[in-house]
């Protein structure tokens, strides 16, 4: 979870740039920020 808010913080809130810096799809981290409630 850490890592998902660093990403995002990282990269403005702009999630598909967010989704390339942890290596994963952007569907995926979606499914992530909506596991964890994150905005």
């Amino acid at each position: 979870m850490a890592a998902i808010q660093r990403a995002l913080r990282e990269s403005n809130g702009n999630r598909t740039l967010a989704a390339r810096k942890l290596g994963i799809h952007l569907a995926s981290l979606y499914r992530k920020i909506a596991k964890y409630k994150l905005t």
